[in-house]
């Protein structure tokens, strides 16, 4: 796996490793275990293009005409799909990042549900890469799809969604259901309940109310379990979860978080929550992502999260889902544009609610190289072994649980 880094990549390897002090011989079980396990993401991104001189321009331009930074936020983001097979560099960078993960599959989230013209714009740019990398990735839409492309030596691919495709019209009520359909044509297999705010199915983890689910959240429930999709609620507020949970007659998931008893932060679930998924026969994923871990904020504490989860609920019912992303880092000229040195993070943090949470913006670059990076992933299953956990348990974490869970959803027919 290491032969396939870049120099940011081996101080991001190296952080992890001092963090962590493994043995000999649990380094080397784990990265066997890491190479002969399914192993898979819950809950990422695909590798993104490294900053090639055709984005920086384009960047620089845009700025140029002030337009607004949602304009700017999209354009540069579709122009990093598009340069990640145009570019070989890029291509070259994409694909050595996906072989450094050792990933079997990951679970992508493709759209944000947030209006149908941009899902489908998103979808678009998802369904090329996939062509483009067809010697590397594959989508999939059930277990044995999965197996399949491992098989061939490809990292399989599940869709998600970070919101349901209702948008409040409900003129025809069997037509904005119809779109569940739809979206499981498309490929996807995981559909949130709401981002962080509240929509008209379920109240998110940012709104003070906490107001549950609606009647027509219940109703959606109902009609993902019957096509096939996993209920996914990892933005999700705690009454909208735990209803959730107890009204879906198929195992949920709360794909990317943690725990909050370890860390009071909105994105994390309580134990009444963790435990409502679990009697379920659901699982929960654990993020990666510093700045919403608590403690030390590092790989260790993300162990320290997994360790809670497992022996609150079961090992049965958890897994990771690292919300990451690998991005190559930005070229010089990136850091030369003006104002590049004073910039924070301008994305949108109303959806977020961060103002009033501790989770700070931070400057482009910082804590980007730390015992967290995506490309670490062979190194998370290193530490599962430095904290005890058995052969059988690694196997369950690491993908086994999320098959369980995935097989336990296939559409109902009805025949």
């Amino acid at each position: 796996m290491k032969e396939f880094f870049s120099e940011n990549q081996e101080k991001a390897w190296n952080s992890a490793l001092a963090l962590l002090n493994p043995t000999k011989a649990q380094l080397e079980h784990g990265l066997e275990l890491h190479r002969d396990l399914f192993t898979m993401d819950h809950f990422c991104f695909l590798p993104t293009a490294c900053w090639n001189h055709k984005i920086v321009t384009e960047w620089q331009n845009i700025k140029a005409r002030n337009v607004g930074q949602y304009t700017l936020s999209k354009r540069i983001k579709y122009l990093g799909y598009d340069e990640c097979y145009r570019d070989p560099a890029c291509a070259a960078v994409f694909r050595n990042a996906l072989k450094a993960s050792g990933l079997k599959c990951t679970v992508q989230t493709v759209c944000e549900g947030k209006s149908r013209a941009e899902d489908m714009i998103s979808l678009s740019f998802n369904t090329q890469l996939l062509r483009e990398f067809r010697d590397v990735i594959a989508q999939a839409g059930s277990p044995d799809d999965i197996a399949a492309i491992n098989k061939e030596g490809r990292t399989a691919v599940i869709w998600s969604v970070n919101g349901p495709p209702l948008f409040g019209e409900l003129q025809d009520y069997e037509q904005e259901m119809y779109w569940i359909d739809t979206w499981y044509r498309f490929g996807v297999r995981l559909m949130h309940m709401s981002y962080n705010r509240r929509n008209f199915a379920a109240d998110g983890c940012a709104e003070p109310a906490d107001g549950g689910l609606s009647e027509l959240g219940r109703d959606l429930i109902a009609r993902l379990n019957k096509t096939g999709i996993i209920v996914d609620v990892p933005h999700t507020g705690h009454r909208s979860s735990v209803e959730a949970a107890k009204c879906s007659t198929k195992p949920i998931m709360a794909s990317h978080t943690a725990a909050k008893a370890l860390f009071d932060f909105i994105r994390c679930k309580d134990d009444d929550t963790l435990e409502a998924i679990a009697e379920g026969g659901g699982m929960v994923g654990v993020y990666a992502y510093a700045g919403m871990l608590g403690g030390s904020d590092d790989l260790a504490m993300m162990l320290n999260h997994i360790e809670y989860i497992a022996k609150r609920i079961g090992v049965d019912h958890v897994g990771i889902g690292t919300d990451l992303m690998y991005q190559h880092n930005w070229p010089e000229e990136v850091k030369n544009c003006r104002g590049y040195e004073n910039a924070e993070w301008q994305g949108n943090f109303w959806w977020g609610n961060w103002k009033d949470y501790p989770h700070p913006p931070k400057k482009r670059g910082e804590d980007k190289w730390g015992s967290l990076a995506w490309t670490n992933w062979p190194l998370y299953t290193v530490g599962l072994v430095t904290r005890g956990f058995s052969d059988e348990d690694i196997a369950k974490i690491l993908g086994g649980n999320f098959l369980r869970v995935f097989a336990a959803t296939r559409p109902d027919y009805g025949y």
